[in-house]
């Protein structure tokens, strides 16, 4: 969710700044990515409040930090999930989540959005816009899967949640001609517990320092 706010927030704001060029209308982009930041928001906002509730904290106080009234609070965020414990833990991570997230980030290089969003669950459809999408693909090098060399995915169990880290070294233009310049990133991939994508992140390796 952390790294959901920060992409969408990013995006908002480098289009309305005119940083940079976004593939798309800029303002329709900026519209899908802050509605895409509130639905983020809320859901940071409600688990915030359920850990706070276990944590002991009683709703007047939780009412006090937002600036509402401890029924308001009540009312937004109360009910079942408020306080409830952690969900059960499948014995083994999710089968053929290595070559499910593999194809899934096929999708991604190849802009295939609609198959991509199709394994999406609804929290994700809610908080990650094909715009947005669209301009994390923009940043990165190459028009197809041809770009990047997919290595073999690593599959880790998290709870509920299956998490895939896969390997990618990304070819910048001078690639092919120079065989010199390349990008290493790591292309990660969450399931949830029905095998839907939770989460869905190209994450840069960081530089070694000199």
């Amino acid at each position: 969710m952390a790294r959901m706010a920060q992409a969408n927030a990013e995006l908002l704001v480098r289009v309305l700044r005119g940083d940079e060029p976004v593939e798309g209308d800029p303002v329709m982009v900026a519209l899908a990515a802050a509605r895409s930041l509130g639905m983020v928001v809320e859901d940071i906002l409600r688990g915030l409040v359920g850990r706070a509730r276990r944590d002991g904290r009683t709703w007047a106080e939780v009412g006090d930090v937002l600036h509402v009234t401890r029924q308001a609070v009540l009312q937004r965020f109360g009910g079942a999930s408020a306080g409830a414990g952690p969900a059960p833990v499948p014995p083994r991570p999710m089968r053929s989540a290595g070559p499910k997230a593999t194809e899934l980030l096929e999708h991604f290089f190849c802009r295939r959005w609609d198959e991509l969003r199709a394994h999406f669950n609804q929290r994700m459809l809610d908080g990650c816009s094909v715009e947005l999408l669209a301009s994390v693909r923009g940043q990165l090098p190459g028009k197809a899967a041809e770009a990047v060399d997919i290595g073999p995915p690593r599959v880790i169990g998290l709870g509920e949640h299956t998490m895939v880290e896969v390997p990618l070294t990304l070819h910048t233009p001078r690639t092919f001609r120079r065989g010199v310049r390349l990008r290493h990133a790591t292309g990660q991939v969450v399931f949830d517990d029905a095998g839907k994508v939770a989460g869905f992140f190209i994450l840069p390796n960081p530089v070694p320092a000199r």
